[in-house]
């Protein structure tokens, strides 16, 4: 029709509509069933639309249930072809929304198939599902009874007519509007609006909101008016199409600034047709968004539900009139301006919070509320505004609030939005919950039962892996088995046990080369900035330099984990405890132990939550500092495991080493004596400093123990040369002599 038929989406769900139109509308034969079903013929006739009229209309269920328990009582005895027929009526209706989503619009569809053992749509009329004509409004969702009551009549006008009537409806647009407005009905006009488009969308705008058609219809010349809106935008649609061409949207920006000029400014129009891969495409919103908004802890809502707004507070940082189309800059700019103090830590989070109120919450955008265990749900039906009281000043939206009288209990919420339910933020964006939301409006569930989300499993060590190590498999197993329990862990030990070579091993081996990991080794000057999120210096315009928030190791791991849910995802920490960890963590430590719930950042002006497949290992020198020395909150979210030169498995790990080389054991044996007079796990010499290939060669040994492991010790026993004697190579290979080889 216009230019939407170029997007593919659009074009495919127009193709079904084609093929549906012939199937269903001129044939008679049911679009869903496959060809040769027994009840092809039996879908579309005049038999099972008036059992859907018997069992579905005139049976009314006033009760307050969803409409899903309500329908499967109604037509708990419904025969095969007329649940058929209620499926694919039912296809039609939604077919249209843009704003709805295609796992809602699915959903809907298998449930109402399950109830009258019906066949779902596939191939083309399941991916026309996907796309979407014009934003339905909300009765479309809470008076879903009253579109489908619209559509059952149709059907049943439509097979009690004459093969020469149908003809007539499908090659005469208006005899067709002239039918579907005769049909019996109420609260459908979203419905009836829908059917015009959908069955002629060459005569009929892709609206289905009889407001914005009077507004078009309002552009019409004296001599322009028709019998009705329709007629009338047709006529003004000839007119026009000679400046914007032949197939201009009345969405278009410069069209919509010509019968509704508050929404965007006028554009000069064009000289001539753009070409085809130049034209506009409608900007009916696709994707509807969702907003959670506090009401100062609950207590603004009851104000808001009585007058229809919800709203945002902060007069005392932003003392001004807020308009749209302001940058933040010039937000900042304005409040610095009326004395506020900008560089305060929590300016950042406010400004974001307005700024998105005013700028980025769109009507016809969801809005839950909530006031102690009672939560509220709304749709936005206006553009910002400021309200000014005695003692305060409120920017708020006009909300047609969905169940003032009715709302959901915390408890029967999804856990994701009970988590998110608990922000401390005014203003946070909920779009990933949408799904849910469109339950509740359209009394599909009142009360969800969302199942606990899968866990990630990290695989158990193989025997490769242990081989590789040198470690045994049940330990490594246990290792394992820790970090998928807490989510983090922290390997601990003196130098050299090969505690960053295990890190490393193991966050390859979950990783199993299809997730990620990072390391990043901590330091003294080591900050938040650096490991989570922070202000850097970038190139501006004009030779300057301009600030942008720059994503440490965390934040980059955090971000890839989410967008991968089901793959383990690995930050090591080399050296954890040789930088401030309260310093570097910030609020991060809160995210350690409640990975689902959301946390306000320090710098965006957003929040965020550590996903549950990210893992840590971290790693720790006791010669520097004892675990003793790490904060009980850092040792409350870590489990910290022992990699002592004096303990299995790490004991035996040189011994395995030199012996799987065929190489004599005295490096062994000259280690675990060492360690045995030092007598200290913390002080203890790893077996790393010894796993060289060279080690036995001649004077090979002697050089390691002089200018590697003797210097360690010369720090420990500084100023007691007599006691650091007997560490030495000789001293300590005397002992083992009787048993040398």
């Amino acid at each position: 029709m216009k230019s939407q038929l170029d997007v593919p989406n659009i074009a495919t769900l127009y193709g079904a509509l084609d093929t549906f139109r012939e199937q269903s509308l001129r044939r008679l034969q049911s679009s869903f069933l496959p060809v040769g079903d027994p009840d092809t013929g039996n879908v579309w006739t005049r038999t099972s639309a008036s059992e859907l009229v018997r069992e579905f209309i005139e049976k009314p269920d006033e009760s307050k249930r969803g409409f899903l328990d309500k329908l499967r009582d109604q037509l708990a005895s419904i025969s095969r072809p007329a649940g058929q027929l209620m499926e694919e009526l039912t296809w039609l209706h939604l077919v249209v929304a843009s704003k709805q989503r295609y796992p809602s619009k699915r959903q809907l569809l298998d449930e109402i198939a399950d109830i009258g053992g019906a066949t779902g749509p596939s191939g083309m009329f399941d991916d026309a599902l996907h796309a979407g004509l014009a934003a339905t409004g909300t009765s479309f969702f809470t008076r879903r009874p009253n579109q489908l009551w619209l559509l059952v009549r149709f059907a049943e006008r439509w097979t009690a007519a004459s093969s020469h009537e149908r003809e007539t409806w499908l090659s005469d647009p208006a005899a067709f509007r002239a039918m579907v407005f005769a049909l019996e009905g109420v609260a459908d006009q979203t419905q009836r609006h829908a059917l015009l488009h959908l069955v002629h969308p060459d005569s009929f705008e892709n609206t289905v909101s009889q407001y914005h058609k009077r507004k078009m219809a309002s552009l019409a010349e004296p001599s322009e008016v028709g019998e009705n809106d329709d007629a009338t935008i047709a006529r003004v649609r000839d007119r026009l199409a000679k400046t914007y061409g032949e197939r201009f949207s009345f969405y278009q920006p410069e069209v919509r600034g010509l019968w509704d000029p508050e929404s965007e400014p006028t554009a000069e129009p064009p000289a001539a047709d753009p070409p085809a891969a130049e034209l506009i495409e409608p900007v009916e919103p696709q994707v509807r968004g969702a907003w959670l908004i506090r009401g100062s802890g609950g207590e603004r809502v009851p104000d808001w539900l009585a007058d229809g707004t919800c709203g945002i507070g902060f007069a005392d940082t932003f003392p001004f009139a807020l308009a749209p189309e302001v940058s933040r800059d010039e937000l900042r700019a304005l409040a610095d301006e009326a004395g506020t103090d900008t560089t305060a830590g929590g300016f950042n989070h406010e400004l974001g919070q307005v700024w998105r109120f005013v700028n980025k919450m769109e009507i016809g955008d969801y809005v839950v509320t909530v006031n102690g265990q009672n939560v509220y749900l709304g749709v936005v039906d206006s553009g910002p505004r400021d309200v000014f009281a005695r003692t305060r000043k409120e920017t708020v939206r006009s909300i047609e609030w969905l169940n003032a009288d009715a709302p959901i209990q915390r408890r029967d919420t999804a856990k994701s939005l009970q988590s998110k339910m608990k922000t401390l933020l005014t203003l946070t964006l909920i779009t990933p919950e949408i799904d849910e939301l469109e339950r509740w409006v359209s009394g599909e569930r009142q009360q969800q039962t969302t199942a606990e989300p899968a866990q990630v499993g990290l695989p158990l060590a193989t025997a490769q892996l242990a081989q590789d190590l040198l470690l045994d498999k049940p330990w490594l197993d246990e290792v394992i088995e820790l970090l998928e329990e807490k989510r983090q862990l922290v390997l601990y030990g003196p130098p050299g046990t090969g505690k960053t070579y295990l890190a490393q091993a193991l966050a390859e081996h979950l990783a199993g080369g299809v997730g990620a990991f990072e390391i990043v080794q901590f330091h003294p000057s080591y900050t938040y900035e650096d490991f989570f999120e922070g202000y850097r210096p970038v190139p501006g315009g004009a030779g300057k330099v301009d600030f942008a928030i720059k994503s440490g190791p965390l934040r980059r791991i955090a971000d890839a984990a989410a967008a991968a849910p089901s793959i383990p995802h690995v930050l090591i920490i080399d050296e954890i405890n040789r930088a401030n960890l309260a310093k570097v963590f910030g609020e991060l430590y809160f995210l350690l132990e409640y990975r689902e719930q959301p946390i306000s950042l320090q710098y965006s002006d957003m929040e965020f939550t550590l996903p549950e497949n990210v893992y840590i290992i971290g790693t720790m020198n006791t010669a520097d500092r004892s675990i003793a020395l790490v904060d009980a909150a850092m040792r409350r979210r870590f489990y910290f495991v022992e990699m002592s030169p004096a303990v299995a498995p790490v004991s035996e790990m040189l011994g395995r080493w030199l012996g799987a080389r065929g190489m004599s054991d005295e490096p062994a044996r000259l280690l675990a004596e060492l360690n045995a007079r030092l007598g200290d796990p913390d002080a203890a010499i790893g077996p790393s400093y010894l796993m060289t290939e060279r080690v036995l060669e001649p004077g090979r040994l002697e050089r390691i123990w002089a200018h590697g492991i003797m210097p360690l010790l010369e720090e420990r026993f500084y100023g007691n040369r007599d006691e650091l004697a007997r560490f030495s190579l000789a001293s300590v290979r005397a002992a083992i002599s009787p048993s040398s080889t």
